[in-house]
């Protein structure tokens, strides 16, 4: 065997070993406004990530029921979930003028009440066997 097939044999097995370390995870968002417009997700493997809006890896979901379901795959290890819906689909979380949103969104251990706090404080828990999350839209400034 020459050093070609074996160096493409060891990246294969790599990937594959890779691949098999992700949990599955089942994300169900409730409080959706059926129709109301596209939900963006997006997932923070790190303080400076969340901090810096650099998401580790997003979704983009349809409006379809009140209450809608996603699922991904991550690797063993703390995340924050951030969500948003997209009422008037521009594209982007619409804010007042102090930043507060207009529009529904949800986050990871986050009750609407106060300031959400930062990466250690909204951060889930994804075990190696996987995991459900659930994250409710809540209207913040109506």
């Amino acid at each position: 065997m020459n050093r070609f097939a074996i160096l493409a044999a060891f990246i294969l097995l790599e990937a594959a070993a890779a691949e098999a370390q992700e949990s599955a995870v089942r994300l169900t968002v409730s409080g959706v406004k059926p129709g109301g417009g596209t939900v963006y997700a997006a997932v923070f493997d790190s303080a400076e990530g969340y901090r810096k809006n650099i998401p580790f890896r997003t979704l983009t979901l349809q409006a379809s029921a009140s209450s809608i379901e996603a699922d991904l795959s991550l690797p063993p290890g703390e995340y924050v979930f951030s969500l948003y819906q997209d009422l008037n689909s521009n594209g982007k979380l619409d804010t007042n003028f102090i930043g507060i949103p207009r529009e529904p969104v949800g986050i990871s251990n986050y009750d609407g009440k106060g300031p959400p706090g930062g990466f250690d404080k909204q951060k889930v828990r994804v075990p190696a066997g996987g995991s459900s999350l659930g994250i409710r839209l809540i209207a913040i400034n109506p």
